[in-house]
């Protein structure tokens, strides 16, 4: 055997050898997968509970206008948020099990390669001295006095080399489940990362929402009257923001260029909720007939509705750069989009996201496709919880003065579904 070669297997054992035995955890693996199928169990409790506060808050949402069914509206959101949160925090202990437990598992194959490399020491040990005392192969079968004697030493020295590549294969694999249990460990890290800032931007939605009730409270003094001169002077304002919008809207379309629009095709913008459309874009039998009955304030429709509890995460429907973030309610109360946040992006379209819970982005950050911007709610002129989504032409986008509501975004708007 080459002298350099038999002085690599002697480092190499001396390296296996000197490998320790990294501490346990005190939990098992069975008793932390016992916890975290607990904590799946429990999710899937409250998935089924949840459609019972949807419901409530629907129920509340089309009840007659009173101050006492508004401050039920305003109960069932609370609830709504509150039950969130509590899936938000079971899904956070869920998170931290499988983190332990994969922390456990990484532990239990660091030992098991600890093991394989000294077994892989002993073979390449075996070998070395195995290859001392007899030279080579031949000298191996001169050695004997006969040949079933020489042909056992050989295969001995075969089966070394056979267990050494199997040693290797071994340790390749243990390598290999070792880097996918760390990858799988910093997934569910940054899975855990993503839940805490929902679970913080909900409990920030539920004080906004309690605010909310001392707010209605105070404007009318607990009063049932006040509360319908309130509604009076809403609905006026509704009226007169939905037609300025419209005319605005109506003049910035004739500077519409097809030539710089994005050819039409799903995927252009990705979804930012996911949700039935409940409301389409322009004028439809169904926006019509919801005009009709003063539900809406326009037979057209600037954007499109699409349905999503309070506290819902709100993605960014592609790479851009935020250019508004506003809320009409702090001078328009229930007019025209509340909380909203505007993107405008390098295709020449620019989006708008109305109603909203909570904003989680600035004017001038840099935001991805499908990062979180905020979380849906019901905010402005809503008839109940949703997302209203606009598709501008881009270059068409103002924050226009409004006559009746303070500064309004506006700007030609194109059919969004053309683009998701």
């Amino acid at each position: 055997m080459d002298k350099k070669f038999l002085t690599k297997i002697i480092i190499l054992i001396t390296f296996l050898a000197a490998a320790n035995y990294p501490t346990a955890y005190s939990a098992t693996s069975q008793e932390l997968q016992n916890q975290i199928d607990a904590k799946k169990q429990l999710l899937e409790q409250l998935n089924q509970q949840e459609a019972a506060y949807n419901e409530a808050l629907s129920e509340a949402q089309a009840a007659k206008k009173t101050l006492n069914s508004e401050l039920t509206r305003i109960k069932a959101e609370l609830n709504s948020i509150n039950f969130k949160i509590k899936v938000n925090q079971t899904q956070i202990d869920k998170l931290a099990l499988e983190i332990q437990q994969l922390k456990l598992e990484s532990k239990d194959t660091e030992e098991e390669m600890v093991f394989e490399k000294q077994v892989l020491a002993e073979n390449l040990r075996n070998l070395y001295e195995q290859d001392k005392s007899s030279g080579n192969l031949l000298a191996l079968v001169l050695k004997n006095e006969n040949l079933s004697d020489s042909m056992l030493d050989v295969e001995s020295t075969i089966n070394f080399g056979k267990s050494i590549q199997d040693d290797l294969s071994s340790l390749k694999e243990l390598k290999t489940l070792l880097g996918n249990q760390k990858t799988a460990s910093e997934n569910k890290k940054q899975e855990m990362e993503a839940a805490k800032n929902t679970l913080a931007s909900r409990k920030t939605i539920a004080v906004s929402i309690q605010n909310e009730k001392s707010d209605l409270l105070t404007k009318t003094k607990n009063q049932e009257k006040n509360y319908q001169s309130l509604l009076s002077d809403v609905a006026k304002r509704q009226d007169e923001m939905a037609a300025e919008i419209d005319r605005l809207e109506e003049a910035l379309k004739a500077q519409i260029d097809p030539n710089l629009l994005p050819s039409g095709g799903s995927g252009i913008l990705a979804w930012p909720v996911n949700g039935k459309v409940t409301q389409g874009f322009g004028v439809s039998s169904f926006s019509q007939y919801l005009y009709s009955k003063g539900v809406y304030k326009s037979p057209s429709h600037n954007g499109i509705d699409i349905q999503a509890s309070i506290g819902t995460p709100l993605l960014a429907a592609n790479d851009g750069t935020v250019i508004a973030v506003g809320n009409q309610d702090r001078y328009c109360y229930k007019a025209a989009y509340g909380k909203f946040i505007v993107i405008r992006h390098d295709n020449y379209l620019t989006t708008l996201y109305g109603h909203l819970s909570l904003q989680s982005v600035n004017v001038g950050d840099i935001v991805k496709r499908g990062e979180v911007i905020g979380y849906t709610g019901n905010t402005g002129y809503a008839t109940g919880p949703h997302l209203h989504f606009t598709v501008y032409f881009g270059p068409t986008f103002q924050m226009s003065k409004s006559s009746y509501c303070g500064l309004t975004p506006i700007g030609a708007p194109v059919n969004p579904l053309s683009y998701l």
